[in-house]
């Protein structure tokens, strides 16, 4: 993954992860460059002052004076996720390919304390730096599992006694009615088509969001985020976080 904006190359750099060198174009100075410099010095990454041209070659023309290349984001088997349990709530995404919901949705996510996030392989955005940056740089932090059939995936999450619990329009309960207290999956649906129907078909429950009559729906990011700090405010004794 290669970066080339500001905000991700510093959320990359504090988050310490591997990164063989930074080259800096010569023509920037200003404070996030300073920030920069000092936790390449404090996390002895190589950095380089070059040519704004050097850059450009390397990051494209749409850059903001830097550029890195980072380790590819790490994946987890569904097994890693399972044998770490802390809250007993995952967030399963179906078919998000907006990259900048996927960002916001892998923030809440990590935020609200999931044990993981599994994602389907298909149709889902990629892990690029959009991701990086609209995640503020927790997609480096998050346990994400690629499924390669996400239905059998959640087939094996209810044999492990996970509950499978679906967010759309038409759910059969509010969300803040449901016990989170139990291990969870929450799912997901992609912006435009929800959960696809043969996936659907495997909730235990699904839950709705209750809005205003003047907005239609809600973004999945904003959805997914309502649902998961309920999900946290009820485990909140788990992580010993006061509400």
């Amino acid at each position: 993954m290669n970066i080339h904006t500001l905000n991700a190359l510093i959320e990359a750099l504090a988050a310490k992860v591997p990164i063989e060198k930074v080259l800096i174009s010569e023509t920037r100075k200003d404070k996030k460059i300073d920030v920069i410099l000092d936790l390449c010095r404090r996390n002895g990454v190589v950095f380089q002052r070059v040519p704004q041209q050097t850059v450009n070659r390397k990051a494209g023309a749409e850059n903001q004076g830097v550029f890195a290349e980072i380790s590819p984001v790490k994946f987890y088997t569904l097994e890693d996720i399972l044998r770490d349990v802390k809250t007993g709530l995952l967030l399963v995404l179906d078919s998000i390919s907006d990259t900048g919901n996927m960002g916001a949705v892998i923030r809440s996510a990590v935020a609200a304390g999931v044990d993981g996030i599994i994602i389907s392989q298909r149709n889902s955005a990629p892990m690029n730096e959009t991701v990086l940056r609209t995640s503020a740089g927790s997609l480096l932090k998050a346990r994400i599992h690629l499924a390669k059939n996400l239905t059998q995936t959640v087939k094996e999450l209810k044999t492990r006694d996970f509950w499978i619990v679906g967010a759309d329009m038409g759910g059969d309960m509010v969300y803040y009615d449901y016990d989170f207290t139990y291990p969870t999956a929450i799912v997901m649906g992609s912006e435009g088509r929800g959960i696809s129907p043969l996936l659907k078909k495997n909730m235990d429950h699904v839950v709705s969001i209750p809005i205003s009559s003047r907005v239609e729906s809600l973004n999945v990011s904003a959805a997914a985020s309502v649902i998961l700090f309920e999900a946290l405010r009820q485990n909140s004794h788990k992580l010993g976080t006061q509400f």
